[in-house]
Order: C-alpha cells, then sequence, then structure tokens
C-alpha cells in the first residue's frame, strides 16, 4: 500500500514539474520575441516613463499602422491642461478647437524607437502624420520631440535641446507679427543642427553657430537632398531654408486652407 502511495507521488511530482516548464519554456519564448521589438523611451528616463512601450522596428512598420503609432485627436483636457497659459497663452490666435494633439514614433539619435508628442493645426494633421511616418520607416533620425511646453515654452531652450516642434503661440523673433507656429502650422525639425539665421547674422539657438555654415557636412543636416526635405514638400510645405534674407533651416510650413 505504501509503495502504491509513493508510486502515485512520484507520478504527480512528476505532471506538477512538467507543467512547470512548459509555462517556464512559454515565458522564455515570449521574452525573445519581445526582444525583436524596438523598446520605446528609455525606462531609466523618469521623463519619457508615461510614453513608454514597445513599438515595432522601422523596417516592421506599415502603412495601416499610421493610425496606431501616428494618431492624431482633438487636445483632450489633461494635455490642453499642460499647454494652457504656456504655449496656448490668453492671446493665443487660433481657438483650441482648430489644434490636434498628435503623438508619432520617431527613430531616436541613439538608435531605439520613440514615442513623441505635438500640437498641430488640424488642418496639417493628416499630412503631419504620413511624414512622420515616412520618416520612422526610413529610419530617420530625430533627437528629440516634445510639446514645447517641456520646456516651459522657450523656443530657444526647445531649439538648444535638439527638439522637434510644431505649436507654440509666439511672435516671429524680432517682429510683432504672429509665427505660423502659433496656428500650429509650422514644424522645426533637429534645430539645432538646422539653425535659424537672420538677415543680421542673428542665428538661433545661440548655441548652433558651427552648423550655420551650410556648405560643412554633419549629421541631421537639411538641404534639398536630405529625405525630410523631400517629404515635407511632397505634401505641399515650404522650407525656411530656401528663403532670401532669412534662412531658417529647421523650418517647414504649410498655409491654412
Amino acid at each position: 500500500m505504501n509503495k502504491k502511495k509513493k508510486g502515485r507521488f512520484l507520478e504527480i511530482l512528476l505532471v506538477v514539474s512538467a507543467l512547470f516548464l512548459g509555462m517556464l519554456i512559454i515565458i522564455l519564448v515570449y521574452r525573445g520575441r519581445t526582444e525583436t521589438i524596438i523598446s520605446g523611451p528609455d525606462s531609466k528616463n523618469t521623463e519619457d516613463r508615461s510614453l513608454a512601450g514597445s513599438y515595432p522596428l522601422p523596417s516592421e512598420i506599415i502603412e495601416s499602422d499610421i493610425r496606431t503609432y501616428f494618431a492624431y485627436t482633438e487636445i483632450p483636457d489633461i494635455i490642453f491642461n499642460r499647454i494652457k497659459g504656456i504655449s496656448f497663452t490668453d492671446d493665443a490666435p487660433v481657438a483650441r478647437e482648430d489644434l490636434r494633439y498628435m503623438t508619432v514614433l520617431y527613430w531616436g539619435t541613439d538608435k531605439t524607437a520613440h514615442k513623441g508628442e505635438l500640437i498641430v493645426n488640424k488642418d496639417i494633421a493628416e499630412a503631419a502624420a504620413e511624414i512622420f511616418y515616412e520618416l520612422y520607416r526610413a529610419s530617420y533620425p530625430i533627437e528629440s520631440i516634445k510639446l514645447i511646453d517641456e520646456y516651459g515654452g522657450s523656443d530657444e531652450v526647445s531649439m538648444a535641446k535638439n527638439n522637434t516642434s510644431c505649436f507654440n503661440a509666439r511672435k516671429v523673433a524680432g517682429s510683432d507679427a504672429w509665427s505660423l507656429h502659433a496656428y500650429g502650422l509650422a514644424i522645426d525639425i533637429n534645430p539645432l543642427y538646422n539653425p535659424y539665421v537672420g538677415a543680421d547674422g542673428t542665428i538661433l539657438p545661440v548655441t548652433a553657430t558651427q552648423y550655420a555654415d551650410r556648405s560643412n557636412s554633419f549629421v541631421m543636416k537639411i538641404d534639398e537632398q536630405d529625405y525630410a526635405y523631400k517629404m515635407f514638400i511632397k505634401r505641399g510645405f515650404t522650407w525656411g531654408g530656401s528663403w532670401d534674407k532669412v534662412k531658417d533651416y529647421q523650418h517647414f510650413e504649410k498655409k491654412a486652407e
């Protein structure tokens, strides 16, 4: 009788061990699968943790993913509360209803996928989603895409951090006229490496002096051979680098229809 009990105990132990081993194999296989997907914003970076996730590689992204990873919507209250009084001022020349909150994937300069945020005008939202999809699919390097409110609404600080952004209720540098950024109709790409150069020689950001000489070659330089340039121009944007007196190499704009 004792031998029978001992035998049944061994059978049960073998079954439990087999089930445990099976679960362990499933977990290892699943973890191996997720490692083929690039991580989102660095989980060690607490300021990006709210946007952390796992995203498809640029080589895996497909057009149907645009609505998932390059989405836009009317500005939710939680986002509007972040920008109110900073980029969205009381005298902003555009209504909240005419703006869209957009999230996009971008291929970081650290060769990692990240999720970024933009506020854009509703009239360019569709085109912007398509452009950032194309840039991501091409592994086009962008260092940062954050709302300018993360920098206190300071265009200078955002540019110095090489942050790509769109909406900011501000005036054109050196004038009282509203910038197209104040309407969400202009996007600045990798601004540190593609500075604004005024007619008087003013360079913004001030830390970008070495990148104002466009005869030099360097990473993230935007010119007429650049992929971002081609994607924006294809969708009806104009480039500040082609202006006569002022050169704004970071700047792409599209007037509202």
